[in-house]
């Protein structure tokens, strides 16, 4: 039987509400309510992940806007650093993105480590894989159309979105990692997520259906920052494997953000071009997480 205390830590470490000023607060708590049944939800995202049947995975993530043309730092290092401990586990791994933000994730492939492959989302065949893991990818909502958290359209291709509804259809895994409602996976809390979130059920702009998507998940793992549930999962995967090599190094992880943004992506809290930060959480403050997250693994 698996002792769930460690996990339980994992999964708080993840919720830590560090993000800037200006970005939706004491949300995430209760969205991490609706969210969990049962195990700690880090838990059960990497034994869905350590299972026989998961031997092919596609991630999805990527946010391109003009602001942000080689997307975000949340995200892209969340993706490498969980595709990095599947291919370790002697899983295959593909990370789709934006063709923009390929780039981005190539420069961060290259501090994880990891035999992963990472290609342009148009690339993804759903057919070719066992499951999805989405980490930061917008989620369509019941009008169809992508939002920010404030409520902002964003032109982005379903392409994910119909990824995760054909593999959910069929039986297949799906995990969806995200910290504002309008992420892939929220659509399997949608009615309850639309209450808790901000713009919620009004959007505010002409769709008029709020940013929650309806793009649903097996497994949906609330964070306050994306790439730190990513983190929590690869963690929880070290101690259920007994591999602790694979939980994620506070190095590792400072090192990724550094490329990332030497690549051309922003820290989408503070959108200051050149910020090394993740959701306008510093890179020492980033650290600090994952060195917890490390300990945790390490005196479990």
């Amino acid at each position: 039987m698996v002792e769930p205390a460690p996990f339980e830590t994992l999964d708080r470490l993840s919720c830590l509400e560090l993000r800037s000023h200006g970005l939706p607060s004491g949300v995430v708590p209760r969205l991490y309510a609706l969210a969990r049944r049962g195990d700690p939800l880090c838990l059960q995202a990497a034994a869905a992940l350590a299972a026989d049947s998961a031997r092919r995975v596609a991630f999805f993530t990527g946010i391109v806007h003009e602001k942000q043309p080689r997307g975000e730092l949340d995200g892209p290092i969340g993706c490498a650093v969980l595709a990095a401990a599947l291919t370790r586990l002697e899983r295959e791994a593909f990370v789709f993105a934006p063709a923009d933000v390929v780039p981005v994730l190539a420069a961060v492939r290259d501090v994880c480590g990891g035999g992963f492959a990472v290609m342009p989302d148009t690339e993804a065949d759903p057919a070719a894989f066992d499951a999805a893991v989405s980490i930061e990818r917008l989620g369509r909502n019941r009008k169809g159309v992508h939002h920010s958290i404030f409520g902002v359209p964003r032109d982005q291709s379903p392409v994910a979105d119909d990824f995760f509804e054909t593999l959910d259809e069929s039986g297949r895994l799906t995990i969806g990692i995200g910290d504002g409602g309008n992420e892939i996976g929220f659509g399997s809390i949608f009615s309850a997520a639309r209450r808790v979130v901000p713009r919620g059920r009004a959007c505010g702009c002409p769709c008029g259906g709020g940013i929650v998507t309806t793009t649903r998940a097996r497994y949906l793992l609330v964070a306050s920052v994306s790439n730190f549930g990513a983190y929590a999962v690869s963690a929880a995967l070290a101690l259920l494997t007994g591999t602790p090599e694979l939980a994620p190094r506070p190095q590792t992880v400072v090192g990724a953000m550094a490329a990332a943004v030497e690549a051309g992506g922003i820290d989408g809290g503070s959108m200051i071009p050149g910020r090394v930060a993740d959701d306008g959480i510093a890179a020492d403050a980033v650290a600090a997480v994952v060195t917890l997250m490390r300990a945790t693994v390490e005196n479990a």
